[in-house]
């Protein structure tokens, strides 16, 4: 249990550097919000709370934050994958939750196998039309003109595609699938 006298403490220890940290990603008023927010889901489980390692907590919790803000950024339209990686430091924010790892390569192959397993429930078109998009990262319009259809054509079939990944892929790869579908569709 924390109790208030601890949280004030960690807050006016840990809010300035926090923000500090989330306008690296974002702007000011939308890092003090983020700040805000993971102190008060701090504050709400604070009967139930032990904090072994709270800077690590506040920092992952701010990170977590930023990392959605940014990815919310590219699904509304309001910011190009592009402008992200312009972004002083975003890079190291994104790839911080990438880095391989000792199972990176395990993972991945395992992911691979299951996308593949996934993308067998789907036309071939629909299959063809995925795979240049993911793997020749081609966009939309690139493709239909590629391969002579339209782009509602070639969004058909990554809807498709992505719907295949939705329905045979465990369920808790769909934030992923979400994201993806996000990036393949409105770049």
């Amino acid at each position: 249990m924390i109790s208030t006298a601890e949280f004030e403490q960690i807050f006016f220890e840990y809010q300035p550097r926090l923000v500090r940290f989330a306008v690296r990603f974002v702007d000011e008023e939308t890092a003090e919000d983020m700040v805000q927010n993971c102190f008060l889901r701090i504050w709400e489980k604070r009967e139930t709370m032990v904090l072994t390692n709270v800077k690590a907590l506040l920092f992952q919790m701010v990170h977590n934050e930023c990392l959605n803000e940014l990815k919310h950024q590219v699904v509304a339209g309001t910011t190009s994958l592009d402008e992200l990686m312009e972004v002083e430091g975003s890079e190291q924010l994104y790839w911080q939750d990438f880095a391989p790892d000792a199972d990176a390569q395990l993972i991945g192959k395992e992911l691979e196998e299951q996308i593949e397993q996934a993308l067998t429930h789907v036309s071939d078109k629909a299959r063809e039309v995925f795979m240049l998009s993911r793997e020749k990262e081609l966009k939309p319009k690139e493709i239909a003109e590629q391969l002579g259809v339209t782009r509602q054509a070639v969004e058909k079939h990554i809807n498709a595609a992505l719907e295949a990944l939705r329905n045979y892929l465990p369920k808790n790869l769909l934030p992923l699938v979400a994201f993806w579908a996000a990036v393949l569709l409105y770049r």
